[in-house]
């Protein structure tokens, strides 16, 4: 049953921390105790963020830590308070091993309207092992039930990691049994980050993680349990490619005026499969630190970026407008992840409306003595480079250099390469273009994949 406030997505908008102090030593935690104050939040403090998330007009609050159960009084005197000030849905991020039937009550008539619960994973001596805490799985399960007794909408968090990988849809399975109350989970994975940083075995590989998300998934869907990815959780290549509606990074990204989620900002990168691919615009790629100790395993394109004159690609995944010698185009109404806009020159004085007509990658047929569009390029990419990559123009740029030999094809190449852009079709070009390639790491290089502009 769900409660009659209970907030229909997992996205929250403001975010107050009672206390840093938590009651469990998880491994992975990201924001653990010993990089933070032992003493709580000054209540002077939670009442100005309170009255910062009011005067926002924000709707909704997220109560977290640490773990706030820790401070009874506290916490039910800020949820109270919270309502009183309308906001409509506060959410309790907690690992509910407090919480017995008399505590959720109180939570509820304090105003509490969901729980996010961390039920790290329905194996009970895989939960103590992440929450480092022995004993600590009957005692969630005993909490849980009293929430979902009390009518709190319960959403549940396990934080794969990879000892749980592979057990997620049995984990979709126990709950549907266990705990049928229970209408959504939140699929998190350990981060390479706080306590994970020293703990790097714990990350999952995203290769067996994404299969065992679809299967999850399947399963989620047959017993009428919402399956979400969270800000923090995986790439859509990992399981949600076709589901991004249930992925709060693909759905906000929809929205160019959105900010990206801080969690995320500046956390992740998109790595070479990312560059193949029509859903980059939707996801942020993954987690530094997964690049470099997994190596990106299990991180491929699942949609194609196809340039337009390689052919039409998939109509889910991208459109095409062809403005050679027009105005450019409006395309910010366009649902597609990608958006090419093809052209054959570009002046500077363009390129404002270019970087504000809602393309996300320019196909370029570029004459080499054009220098106008050269330099006009150069200045659209340099004047977005400090964008997130999923908010960022890509360029590909076809040349005919049909009578050019492997010394001016080279120097061509390294001048579209310092220009920004991510790809070079070459019309006619020398042999040895492969050999070409290696020398520009991180640059696309090859034949043009079709005949004429």
């Amino acid at each position: 049953m769900t409660a009659p406030h209970a907030e229909p997505s997992h996205q929250t908008k403001g975010l107050v921390r009672l206390t840093m102090v938590c009651n469990e030593r998880c491994p992975f935690c990201n924001v653990p105790a010993e990089d933070h104050p032992v003493t709580p939040t000054p209540v002077d403090a939670l009442a100005a963020q309170l009255d910062a998330f009011v005067a926002a007009g924000q709707r909704t609050l997220t109560v977290s830590g640490g773990e706030p159960t820790l401070l009874r009084k506290r916490l039910l005197a800020l949820i109270a308070d919270a309502r009183a000030r309308g906001i409509d849905f506060v959410e309790l991020q907690t690992n509910a091993i407090l919480i017995d039937a008399g505590y959720a009550r109180a939570l509820v008539e304090a105003g509490l309207t969901s729980a996010f619960v961390s039920l790290l994973s329905h194996v009970p001596e895989h939960h103590d092992a992440l929450a480092g805490l022995k004993g600590a799985f009957p005692r969630c399960l005993a909490g849980l039930d009293a929430l979902l007794a009390a009518d709190v909408a319960v959403t549940l968090n396990p934080v794969t990691a990879a000892r749980t990988q592979a057990l997620l849809p049995d984990y979709v399975d126990f709950v549907a049994a266990r705990l049928p109350g229970v209408e959504a989970i939140s699929v998190s994975a350990v981060q390479p980050h706080g306590r994970a940083a020293a703990n790097l075995d714990l990350l999952p590989d995203y290769g067996v993680l994404g299969e065992a998300v679809r299967e999850a998934r399947r399963r989620a869907e047959a017993h009428g349990i919402r399956l979400l990815n969270p800000y923090c959780g995986l790439p859509l290549c990992v399981g949600w490619d076709d589901a991004p509606d249930r992925c709060v990074e693909a759905v906000e990204a929809q929205d160019p005026a959105a900010p990206i989620g801080l969690d995320n900002a500046g956390n992740k990168a998109h790595g070479p499969p990312c560059r193949a691919c029509a859903l980059r615009t939707r996801c942020g790629g993954a987690w530094h630190a997964y690049w470099h100790h997994r190596s990106g395993a299990g991180i491929a394109a699942p949609l194609p970026r196809v340039e337009p004159w390689a052919g039409p690609g998939r109509a889910e995944a991208q459109v095409a407008v062809d403005a050679r010698g027009t105005p450019l185009p409006d395309l910010r109404a366009e649902t597609a992840p990608t958006r090419w806009l093809l052209r054959d020159r570009l002046s500077s004085s363009e390129v404002p409306a270019l970087l504000a007509c809602g393309a996300t990658d320019l196909a370029l047929w570029w004459q080499p003595a054009d220098r106008e569009t050269l330099r006009a390029l150069r200045r659209a990419l340099r004047a977005q480079a400090a964008r997130l990559p999923q908010r960022r123009l890509r360029a590909a740029v076809a040349v005919d250099a049909s009578g050019l030999d492997a010394e001016a094809t080279w120097t061509l190449v390294q001048l579209l390469h310092a220009v920004g852009v991510d790809a070079v079709r070459l019309r006619g070009g020398p042999a040895g273009l492969g050999a070409l390639a290696a020398r520009v790491p991180g640059l696309e290089v090859s034949d043009l994949p079709m005949v004429g502009p």
